[in-house]
């Protein structure tokens, strides 16, 4: 994966934007945080995942996929390698952080849509 693929993912949401945070591309659910490439490394990605018990099942299960450092051991992420990482398990993961901090009418919105 590439973050262009991520970007693909993450656009298929309604109310998702990008900005440039810091030099970086920083992808919005709404006016909160998704995810962005870490600045530690061009091929990481930094995902917001609301779970933590998700976040540490996918950091002892997939070691060589997610990760974490110092920096980011506090915010609710999880370091991802991209050219690793299987595009269905990150689109999982960015609905879900996607349902958790977009607002909740477009959350509704989508979900009605789909039926």
């Amino acid at each position: 994966m590439t973050f262009d693929d991520v970007r693909e993912i993450a656009f298929a949401f309604p109310g998702v934007s990008e900005a440039l945070v810091f030099g970086g591309p920083t992808l919005r659910a709404g006016k909160r945080f998704l995810c962005c490439i870490a600045k530690i490394d061009p091929n990481t990605l930094c995902l917001k995942v609301p779970d933590q018990r998700e976040r540490e099942f996918l950091l002892n299960t997939q070691p060589d996929v997610y990760y974490m450092q110092d920096h980011y051991a506090n915010f609710e992420c999880v370091l991802i390698r991209m050219p690793v990482a299987d595009s269905v398990e990150v689109r999982r993961l960015i609905e879900e952080a996607w349902r958790a901090y977009a607002p909740k009418r477009l959350v509704k919105a989508y979900d009605e849509g789909r039926k």
